[in-house]
């Protein structure tokens, strides 16, 4: 008997985390379609209520400083390295975190918080690169560049060209010359091949 009621609010418990997993979902892509439509206001009202679904979630505190600094027609920079620092911080404290079970007794296990803080970082470095502190955003991009290899393409390319823009005005030649040809060994087929 204990076994078929565990099982089945085991089951309740999945179908209750699916609907939730749905529901955010659904407000997540409201919050882009109305950030890609110019209506960063909206777009933070969905996020905040996406916040309250998803408690201190790292990627949402993300979006939110992202749409109010666009809100505020990218007007404050230093209040956007400010969240974004703060969004960085928690997100390596979650890394901290001990593990948790997936199913009790197994051998499998994830984090509570699964936010990597490559694209908060990314977007500092952008954030530094737009107020022409280009070896700032060099010394920020170079941590991301020396373990470019296990992320997303698209991130990567991002990470390389952001470099190759930064090392150009920062006349560094040495680190032009090294993002150029990890992009001509990587990357080479998405330019000839296209």
């Amino acid at each position: 008997m204990d076994s078929i009621s565990s099982d089945a609010a085991r089951d309740g418990s999945i179908c209750d985390e699916a609907i939730v997993l749905s529901v955010t979902s659904a407000l997540a892509k409201d919050a882009l379609s109305y950030f890609q439509s110019g209506k960063f206001h909206e777009c933070i009202d969905i996020l905040i209520q996406l916040n309250h679904k998803k408690r201190n979630d790292p990627k949402v505190l993300h979006n939110i400083a992202i749409a109010e600094y666009f809100k505020n027609a990218c007007s404050n920079s230093k209040k956007l390295l400010e969240d974004l620092n703060t969004v960085k911080k928690q997100s390596e404290e979650f890394a901290k975190e001990p593990l948790e079970a997936v199913n009790p007794g197994s051998n499998v296990s994830v984090s509570k918080h699964q936010f990597d803080s490559t694209i908060t970082t990314l977007n500092i470095a952008v954030t530094w690169f737009h107020l022409h502190q280009y070896a700032k955003s060099l010394s920020i991009l170079d941590p991301l560049f020396l373990n470019i290899e296990p992320l997303d393409e698209t991130i990567a390319l991002q990470i390389c060209f952001l470099m190759l823009d930064s090392a150009l005005a920062c006349h560094d030649a040495v680190k032009f010359l090294e993002v150029f040809g990890h992009l001509d060994k990587s990357f080479w087929c998405w330019f000839w091949n296209s």
